[in-house]
C-alpha cells in the first residue's frame, strides 16, 4: 500500500464534527473516570484499522481508566483493558458519552 493511501483517512473515520464547529477533546486530553465516546481518529487506514481491530472506532463507548505526561494511558473497551501510547492517544478524538 503506497505511503500517501496510508495517510487519508478512512471514511469512517473522518471527524462528523469538524464542520459543525465542535472540537472534541483527544484521549489524550480527557479526564479518566468518565465514559467517553469516540468521535474520530485522525489518522492514516492502518492506524484505523489497527484500532478497529481493538475495538476503538467512531461510535464506541470506552472508559480512560488513567493517562498523563506523554505517558501509555489504559483504556476499558467493551470488557478488555487496553494500554495506547501517547502518540496514538492523541490521535483518537472523544466526547463525553450521553
Amino acid at each position: 500500500m503506497s505511503n500517501e493511501l496510508q495517510q487519508q483517512p478512512c471514511a469512517r473515520c473522518r471527524d462528523p464534527d469538524r464542520v459543525s464547529g465542535k472540537a472534541p477533546l483527544t484521549l489524550a486530553e480527557a479526564k479518566p473516570g468518565r465514559p467517553l465516546q469516540v468521535k474520530s481518529i485522525e489518522g492514516g487506514r492502518s492506524l484505523c484499522a489497527r484500532m478497529a481491530a481493538l475495538g476503538i472506532y467512531p461510535g464506541v463507548e470506552l472508559e480512560l481508566l488513567c493517562s498523563g505526561c506523554g505517558a501509555p494511558c489504559l483504556v476499558k473497551v467493551r470488557g478488555s483493558t487496553l494500554s495506547l501510547g501517547a502518540g496514538v492517544s492523541r490521535k483518537i478524538k472523544v466526547a463525553q458519552a450521553l
